[in-house]
């Protein structure tokens, strides 16, 4: 019986240590991966945003006057808020996604029209480790501005 208890302990303690060690297998960009250019548009690198994970919570809205600005927000390449108007700061796009890569990624703001105000503008909040972090991303109709996000 006390062979069988020990082998027991033994079996969980090993079961937690590996669970507890388990590394993220993402693979790592060591230098930034925003395109040249995304649907014909040049990319404006807009600066770096340093997070804690890789799962985040990203919500946009239109940051100055609400104008009628129409987005799509791209995070690496992939289309997470499609050809959708802004609205203020009550009527917040949000979404959930989990960033693909350590190191850089990006986040990238393409303008379908300037609205009344141009140029289109949009405040985004991207929440990682529950901490939030806020910035403004511009866009027209001859440039996409992006951000570089990079988990640390």
């Amino acid at each position: 019986m006390k062979k069988l208890t020990k082998l027991l302990c033994i079996a969980i303690f090993v079961t937690l240590f590996t669970v507890g060690c388990e590394k993220d297998s993402a693979p790592r960009n060591s230098t930034s991966i925003i395109p040249a250019t995304t649907n014909g548009r040049e990319n404006v690198t807009l600066g770096t945003e340093y997070l804690n994970e890789r799962k985040i919570t990203v919500s946009v809205w239109d940051h100055g006057q609400i104008d009628g600005d129409i987005i799509t927000i791209y995070v690496n390449g992939t289309k997470h808020v499609t050809n959708r108007k802004l609205a203020g700061p009550g009527g917040k796009i949000t979404f959930t996604t989990t960033l693909k890569y350590k190191g850089y990624n990006y986040i990238l703001l393409y303008a379908h029209n300037v609205g009344n105000i141009p140029p289109n503008t949009a405040a985004i909040s991207i929440t990682s480790g529950g901490v939030s972090k806020e910035f403004t991303l511009n866009a027209n109709l001859d440039e996409n501005g992006a951000v570089n996000l990079v988990v640390e």
